[in-house]
């Protein structure tokens, strides 16, 4: 039987030997431990912070 690597669930272009189904993309308990996943925290904590102080920036300018 032949191990097919899966993609991650949380980061692009990163496949994951752990995942077993394709169809399956709740997060197991490792990933919570995993690099990628603290990658995934990090990009999602910095575009949350860059819309909004583009939010701040219009609202100061009075731009909807």
């Amino acid at each position: 039987m032949q191990v097919k690597a899966l993609p991650c669930i949380f980061v692009l272009n990163v496949l994951c030997s752990f995942r077993k189904d394709v169809e399956d993309f709740r997060p197991m308990e490792r990933c919570f431990a995993c690099s990628h996943y603290f990658r995934f925290l990090r990009e999602m904590e910095e575009e949350e912070e860059k819309f909004f102080a583009e939010v701040e920036e219009r609202e100061k300018h009075g731009v909807r």
